[in-house]
């Protein structure tokens, strides 16, 4: 059987001399001491190997090969004579034969899948290229023995058996090894249902590591657990996307015009066909654009821009992106996606499924659209195998190329926007734990309730949360997807943001400096193509403030590309943050605060819903000091806003990720409840 390969030619499954062991049972006066004696030998415990020894009355074969060591350890048990009996070495016999060997154990055991005991592959690529690995059988002539074994001295080849070929896939053994002990670090810190964690070239579809869980040794992969031999959760399932999917209808929405990133709405609720969204803070951010829709994972914003788009659109772009198909990468049992059916396409669905909810994707087609964003609009189709090799010579018998299965998912410039939009996701957004300093790094979490497949229904406790993203931003070289399935986490601490999020950011690192990829210093405060690298980011320095009016600071601030935000009265400008004469970024914030009358005190700004960064910002423009605790956006501040604080006044900032859907409801409730499922936060 021909050996899988890793990019590097390393072996990862191949062939190793084995024998079958045939025992003449009927010539040992106690089988139970015999069970006993090859236990350690076979490493079996001897209540299941008395049986098989039981099962002839004669001869009787052991069901699985064993290697030369074992081989040699029981000719010597048998060659043992003692003063009540004579050697056994007659009762064995051992034929050659050649058993698989997994030399990293359950190293992308769901991916490679195993060998059963009739040498035929099963799961993962050992069933894909199954009759490519095999070979064909040679035909032998001979005549046996009154006893029925051949009679070595008329053994005749008729034709020769021919060996298989070796696959080489496109699993870099380093990157596998980052993602494997990822995986072993989610496994034990949250303890999930299932996992499932990938890693692509984005602009080839090329899979560089792939992981599951639960998994198995192939080695012994009849000690595995039934779900583990039979899937691999990054290929095998769908579930609803939660705010990944908001990646899509953004590049949709703006392809089709329905609407543009400066384009404002009302985000906290929204009214559709008698029901409520909500955004998964309950009362949103006021008038927002839909560029920070996106950092916020506005549910009102993604279903507001759905219901723009329409049914026909949306799934005109799902179509583009290929979330209706399958990817046809070369793994068995690819799962699809799931869609409301045309009788069911009604404005409530439509607008869920602006946030993903109510749909059902699967990893890699999430992998695949998002990859589109990532390499100017290319669709990759994902594969594994990239050559196969003569198993005798090594040499090259054919290679497989990166398929494209669309050569434009949406126009070049909405990539662009996207693109833009994902970086700021992540470096200012609430998906901020993948920040990279340098890489600019694009992404977005996702966070949607399992459903119960009993009832239907969705599980109040059970939550899928994911992240998908790329770097670095100028030039797109790794893509992760990290989901996993019901963490076990405290109460309230649930989401993509904090569960999968660190895990994809460290393996990004990873990559990023295994394939030697330099940061670019800071993020880049405006768009760039998704494969020309930006030039040096521009800074400025910030003038002063102080004494102006908010009409001048304006003014001022947007002639040097400055973004202004006066966090309160319209008087005289009396301290501003960043201080005068600051190198920052063009298109930077500065904050500044102009009472009206100047007094002593200071007005307290409402801090609701900011980032970490923002508060401490708009606090410090203020002259007050913040004191935080927790992560994510503000949902608590010690001296209400509005209420006058002497200047230098310590304020106590609580920040928390999305709540649980009981407390902070998201996504889709009746008019008369005041809860409802959650998806869609980050």
């Amino acid at each position: 059987r021909g050996a899988l390969l890793d990019a590097s030619g390393h072996r990862l499954a191949y062939d190793v001399p084995a024998f079958m062991l045939d025992v003449k049972t009927g010539d040992f006066s106690d089988l139970p001491q015999l069970a006993d004696q090859l236990s350690p030998i076979l490493g079996v415990p001897s209540t299941k190997i008395l049986p098989v020894l039981q099962s002839g009355s004669k001869w009787v074969q052991w069901p699985t090969p064993i290697l030369e060591p074992a081989k040699e350890q029981i000719q010597a048990l048998m060659n043992q004579a003692t003063s009540q009996q004579t050697s056994h070495s007659q009762d064995v016999t051992f034929t050659a034969t050649e058993q698989r060997f997994y030399p990293y154990g359950n190293f992308a055991a769901n991916t490679l899948g195993y060998v059963n005991q009739q040498g035929v592959g099963e799961a993962g690529l050992e069933a894909q290229y199954n009759q490519v690995m095999a070979g064909k059988n040679g035909q032998l002539s001979f005549v046996r023995d009154g006893k029925g074994f051949p009679l070595q001295r008329t053994l005749k080849v008729i034709s020769p058996a021919q060996p298989g070929e070796d696959v080489q896939l496109t699993i870099d053994q380093t990157v596998q090894g980052f993602v494997e002990n990822a995986m072993n670090k989610l496994v034990k810190d949250y303890n999930p249902e299932h996992a499932a964690i990938i890693v692509m070239n984005p602009n080839t579809g090329a899979i560089l590591g792939m992981a599951s869980r639960p998994t198995f040794n192939p080695n012994q992969y009849w000690a595995g657990s039934s779900e583990a031999l039979s899937n691999n959760y990054a290929v095998n399932s769908a579930f609803e996307p939660g705010s990944t999917f908001k990646v899509m209808v953004l590049a949709a929405a703006l392809a089709t015009h329905a609407i543009t990133l400066q384009d404002t709405f009302e985000s906290g609720s929204l009214a559709v066909a008698g029901r409520m969204i909500h955004d998964w803070n309950w009362i949103g951010w006021g008038k927002i654009t839909f560029e920070k829709a996106l950092e916020y994972s506005s549910n009102v914003g993604f279903a507001t821009a759905a219901l723009k788009l329409g049914w026909p659109s949306l799934l005109h772009y799902m179509q583009a992106f290929g979330y209706l198909d399958k990817t046809g990468i070369d793994l068995p049992a690819e799962a699809s996606s799931i869609v409301f059916p045309p009788s069911s396409q009604g404005p409530v669905q439509l607008a869920t499924s602006g946030f993903g909810q109510g749909i059902a994707v699967t990893p890699l087609q999430q992998m695949a659209a998002v990859a589109a964003i990532a390499n100017g609009g290319k669709l990759m189709k994902p594969y594994l195998a990239q050559a196969f090799l003569n198993a005798t010579t090594g040499k090259v018998v054919r290679t497989v190329q990166p398929t494209v299965v669309n050569p434009q998912v949406v126009p070049p410039d909405v990539v662009q926007q996207v693109n833009h939009a994902m970086v700021l996701d992540v470096s200012a957004g609430i998906d901020a734990a993948g920040y990279l300093k340098g890489y600019d790094v694009a992404g977005k979490t996702g966070t949607a309730q399992a459903v119960d497949p009993a009832t239907g229904q969705y599980y109040n406790n059970r939550y899928i949360v994911s992240f998908i993203g790329y770097a670095p931003g100028w030039n797109p070289q790794i893509e992760v997807f990290v989901t996993v399935y019901w963490p076990k986490t405290k109460p309230n601490n649930q989401w993509g943001s904090t569960v999968a999020t660190p895990t994809a950011r460290d393996i990004l690192q990873e990559c990023l400096q295994y394939y030697h990829i330099a940061p670019k210093g800071v993020v880049s405060s405006t768009p760039s193509t998704a494969t020309t690298p930006t030039v040096a980011t521009k800074y400025v320095q910030t003038p002063n403030l102080i004494g102006k009016t908010v009409a001048q600071a304006d003014a001022l601030l947007k002639g040097q590309n400055l973004t202004p935000v006066s966090v309160g009265g319209a008087g005289i400008v009396g301290s501003q943050w960043p201080a005068a004469g600051v190198e920052v970024p063009v298109g930077s914030t500065l904050y500044f605060y102009a009472p009206l009358p100047v007094g002593k005190d200071v007005v307290m700004p409402n801090l609701r819903g900011a980032s970490m960064r923002e508060a401490g910002d708009i606090l410090a423009s203020v002259g007050l000091t913040m004191v935080p605790s927790g992560n994510g956006f503000v949902v608590r501040q010690s001296v209400p806003a509005g209420q006058s604080v002497a200047p230098g006044s310590r304020v106590d900032v609580t920040f928390a990720v999305p709540l649980s859907a009981a407390n902070l409801p998201a996504g889709v409730s009746g008019p008369s409840t005041t809860s409802s499922s959650q998806s869609g936060a980050g």
